[in-house]
């Protein structure tokens, strides 16, 4: 026993050194000095449940850079395999943005504690998981794919098309609600067991199968202790909007008109995440402008743009610029955007040909 305890005690703290440096470095690197307190313009509606913190808007995109890294490998996939995915150019664009981002909040205010334990759960959550995927299919998975040869097994065009439907999943629904355990088990029944490069399909088999296996169990075990947390005012979110109609209503059960707030603006809630961008962007569209999201007057967007400047954008200020492995001829650009110039910001990009990717509400 003695003869473990040098090795086990040095594992320990280097696993203590390598958790903790992230999360060190952006609790003291990565803030900024407070700026003078400005006084902020008082929210247009004061009832209780309104008000939302505007750090949560700039904070959310390091969780939807998990949900771009699945997009990315998707599109991989479409064309190569697993081990030409940039597994850690990922790691690092996680910390990276939550880094760049926190100085961005902290130049106004401070980061609810609950926000940062979040966000260091999920950020070492997913390196650990894209370590392990990038350290295996860098060495044993690429063995067996120059073994295989240039033609996928039906065990690689099954994968790349589920982690296409994943992808798109994610964008809508929280990633343990993935029917995994189904998945895997249409996978061996759809898969025929039998055909060429059986090295290859009994590989890809037990990769799929382990890491199908380990997420419907922890996505089942995530999903029980959540259930009792999430309610109807975390899934929906309010916002006052500047001539709306009701031509702009009644087709869209998106929208639920709360009160008229006279001047030509409405109050209305609807669903967040992704359907809160495309309502958004089709507000836009129509040429109705925003005035207010849950009280707040400045929101971070991401857009996806062709080389080249953008167009000049009155109350916009670029934070951000990343690649996008899978779409080469596009790069996701964070925009820190004035509410108020929201709409006619979205109006602009469209016909600069630069499309909106995502609003991040609050």
């Amino acid at each position: 026993m003695r003869g473990w305890t040098r090795p086990v005690l040095l594992a320990l703290l280097v696993l203590a050194v390598v958790l903790s440096t992230p999360i060190v470095l952006i609790e003291s690197v990565c803030r900024a000095s407070r700026e003078p307190l400005v006084r902020p313009p008082a929210p247009l509606v004061t009832e209780p449940g309104y008000g939302r913190r505007e750090a949560d808007s700039y904070l959310s995109f390091p969780e939807w850079h998990i949900v771009y890294a699945y997009e990315d490998l998707a599109g991989v996939l479409q064309r190569g395999d697993e081990s030409d995915f940039a597994y850690g150019r990922q790691i690092v664009g996680f910390w990276r943005s939550l880094c760049g981002l926190t100085r961005v909040v902290t130049a106004q205010g401070g980061v609810a504690l609950d926000t940062r334990v979040m966000l260091y759960t999920i950020g070492w959550s997913f390196t650990a998981e894209l370590a392990l995927k990038g350290a295996y299919e860098n060495t044993v998975g690429r063995a067996f794919e120059r073994l295989r040869g240039a033609g996928k097994t039906a065990e690689d065009e099954f994968a790349a098309r589920d982690m296409k439907a994943y992808a798109a999943f994610l964008r809508l629904t929280p990633w343990y609600e993935y029917p995994f355990g189904s998945r895997l088990a249409a996978f061996w029944r759809e898969t025929p067991y039998r055909g060429a490069q059986a090295g290859r399909k009994l590989e890809r088999r037990a990769v799929f199968t382990s890491e199908y296996g380990v997420k419907a169990v922890s996505g089942a075990l995530i999903g029980l202790a959540s259930a009792t947390a999430l309610g109807a005012a975390d899934l929906e979110i309010h916002t006052v909007v500047i001539g709306l109609e009701p031509g702009d209503v009644a087709p869209d059960r998106r929208i639920t008109i709360v009160r008229e707030l006279g001047a030509g603006r409405t109050l209305i809630r609807s669903p967040r995440h992704q359907p809160y961008t495309d309502l958004v962007v089709a507000l836009a569209r129509r040429g109705r402008d925003i005035a207010e999201i849950a009280g707040n007057r400045r929101i971070l967007v991401t857009v996806l743009a062709p080389k080249g400047p953008l167009p000049s954008l009155p109350s916009v200020t670029p934070l951000f610029e990343v690649a996008i492995q899978s779409r080469p001829d596009r790069r996701r650009i964070g925009l820190d955007v004035a509410v108020e110039r929201l709409a006619a910001t979205i109006r602009q990009l469209d016909k600069a040909g630069v499309s909106v990717e995502h609003v991040y509400d609050y």
